[in-house]
């Protein structure tokens, strides 16, 4: 006996997150009555105009972003706004679908926002859970247009920090795009710093340099404290300071770790403060009143 069409179209979306298109219900041997009725009887769920949902749970992760790449055929890939969502760029679902379609037109459907574009370098899409996806570094070309310049410099800032994105990477897809819509904005905002991210050491150099020209009396650095490792420690007065990064409480794990350190310095009578790497490289002066102002503090008290 050969298989019956519901199982052959079960085993075609089980490879496509539930979806599955009329086409493909057809070559199983379901024809458009018989789609009709399955729909109707809730074994069908329309996700697109001619695309389905297999089945009668929710729609798992990335089903919707699947029925769209099926939706506009052969060619397409997620772009814009949705690769930025599933790169990690965007932590709003986008309400739309964002599809480029390289060198063909696609049919309009509700709930697809269709771009036609008319060649893509293949070093700027990527498989990204089985779909085919702008890099992230497109992915922010695509949007730059659509965001303020502070908002496309957190997002470079953000990225970087979080590795999903390299400064080199960026600049190449720039270079390669040029010229497009969103590609002055980008360049003004990285030729302006939007999107350098302080590395721990250079905020560190930073620092120090700050308190020797200001000839406050120098911490020592790293220093070791049972499990953790703070920054700089003032020992007679009893102060630390911390700089953190972007990824500084990114998770419940890091924020858990920093706020057990800070108690434990606390409860040995250092007081903790706390300064990012960019307000210490770009904000100096507030960063060095806090401390001048706290190692006057502790130690006119004894370091109490």
């Amino acid at each position: 006996m050969g298989e019956a069409p519901d199982q052959r179209a079960a085993r075609v979306a089980a490879r496509q997150k539930t979806i599955v298109t009329g086409e493909q219900l057809a070559a199983c041997g379901l024809g458009r009555r018989a789609i009709k009725y399955r729909v109707e009887t809730g074994r069908l769920h329309i996700v697109f105009r001619d695309v389905y949902s297999f089945g009668c749970g929710g729609l798992p992760p990335l089903a919707r972003e699947q029925a769209a790449l099926l939706a506009c055929g052969e060619r397409g890939f997620l772009s814009h706004h949705t690769a930025a969502f599933v790169c990690g760029l965007r932590k709003a679902h986008p309400f739309e679908v964002d599809v480029s379609v390289v060198g063909r037109s696609c049919g309009l459907r509700k709930g697809i926002r269709v771009h036609r574009i008319g060649k893509i370098d293949r070093r700027e899409v990527r498989r990204e859970q089985g779909l085919w996806v702008s890099s992230p570094a497109r992915a922010l070309l695509e949007i730059a247009a659509t965001l303020s310049s502070s908002e496309l410099a957190k997002a470079i800032d953000d990225g970087l920090a979080a590795g999903v994105l390299r400064r080199g990477e960026v600049e190449a897809v720039l270079e390669r795009n040029r010229p497009c819509r969103g590609a002055a904005r980008l360049a003004a905002v990285i030729a302006s710093g939007g999107g350098a991210v302080i590395t721990r050491s250079q905020a560190e150099r930073a620092f120090l340099k700050l308190i020797r020209d200001a000839r406050l009396p120098e911490p020592d650095a790293n220093v070791p404290f049972g499990r953790w490792e703070a920054d700089f420690m003032w020992r007679a007065q009893r102060l630390v300071v911390e700089i953190d990064g972007y990824g500084f409480h990114s998770g419940p794990n890091a924020f858990n770790r920093d706020h057990e350190k800070v108690l434990a310095l606390q409860a040995a009578g250092f007081e903790v403060l706390r300064f990012t790497r960019d307000q210490v490289v770009k904000q100096p002066a507030f960063a060095l009143a806090t401390v001048a102002a706290a190692l006057a503090r502790r130690a006119g008290n004894g370091g109490q």
